[in-house]
């Protein structure tokens, strides 16, 4: 009785063990599929929210101006701009010469998904490439977020993110500090 208790115990030493390798491959491959969100994260804006999105827009676009040249440079933004803020800065780089194709959102994925006529193998191939080329320029994201009277904006171009805070004084907002610069890693 006593060695059947410990091909017992061992026997569930070794499946706990299976287990908690199984779940950390698949959190260690679910972070690789997660993706950041990104946007507006400003809950209840203030009627003046329209105004200071513009002012931090015309900074964001005055920085990015500094870093890529106009006529040349094209963004593919990476998520919908539905956001004053997104609205704004979307404006003032078309405003500027640069090339912008935004995202959109779609209502209805399912449907979309259901209404589609299936693909053969060569229509995927056709319509990879077509996604290819309708997405050129380099990826824009961005995240603008408040607490309090301070505003963060952050904006990642491929792998560059650019920081700023951003204040409000008497009903005006200003930056909070300069343009915190910052390689990301893969």
């Amino acid at each position: 009785m006593m060695l059947r208790l410990s091909i017992v115990k061992t026997d569930n030493y070794l499946a706990y063990k299976l287990v908690l390798i199984g779940a950390a491959i698949l959190l260690l491959l679910g972070g690789c599929v997660m993706t950041q969100p990104y946007g507006s994260f400003i809950q209840n804006p203030s009627p003046a929210f329209s105004r200071y999105s513009q002012v931090m827009a015309d900074d964001v676009t005055d920085q990015i101006g500094r870093l890529y040249p106009a006529a040349s440079t094209q963004f593919a933004l990476q998520h919908p701009a539905s956001d004053p803020f997104g609205q704004a800065l979307i404006d003032n780089l078309r405003m500027q010469g640069y090339a912008v194709q935004e995202t959109v959102k779609q209502d209805h994925p399912l449907l979309a998904v259901v209404l589609s006529k299936p693909i053969d193998e060569a229509d995927e191939h056709a319509q990879q490439i077509t996604q290819d080329e309708a997405r050129p320029g380099l990826a824009l994201r961005y995240i603008i977020n408040r607490s309090d009277d301070l505003y963060h904006v952050s904006i990642l171009i491929e792998d560059l993110k650019l920081t700023r805070a951003f204040v409000v004084h008497s009903g005006q907002i200003e930056p909070a500090g300069s343009w915190a610069r910052r390689q990301q890693e893969h």
